[in-house]
């Protein structure tokens, strides 16, 4: 409940908090129930459209959550390849092939061709 009570103020917002446990038959309520009423009821005059706007369930909440670090985690993969890519290029050109004679045919291929995809 402090952490409720510490973003209603920080952020200077009207906020409640409802919890409920599973080893506990009783629910607590902050900051009181006449408060929560209060705060529900101001909700319920908003128009839907502001109801909805910045809502999320646990399942939304999660999804964004794991959207960033996989989008940075594609992002860093890519330019990754580029680097690597780069550096073979260079190596070709300064004529330090010896790279090639160990990989095989297919993983040059692969290199190659995934250069070749649009960005």
């Amino acid at each position: 409940m402090k952490k409720v009570h510490e973003l209603s103020t920080l952020c200077g917002i009207t906020s409640c908090a409802i919890i409920y446990s599973p080893y506990d038959t009783s629910h607590e309520v902050w900051p009181s129930n006449s408060g929560v009423q209060r705060v529900v009821s101001e909700f319920r005059t908003l128009p839907e459209m502001d109801q909805h706007k910045k809502m999320v369930d646990q399942e939304g909440f999660l999804k964004q959550r794991i959207a960033k670090p996989t989008e940075n985690l594609r992002r860093q993969r890519k330019d990754n390849k580029e680097l690597e890519m780069t550096e073979v290029m260079f190596r070709c050109l300064i004529g330090n092939m010896e790279m090639f004679k160990s990989e095989s045919q297919s993983e040059s291929t692969t290199m190659v061709y995934e250069n070749d995809e649009p960005s």
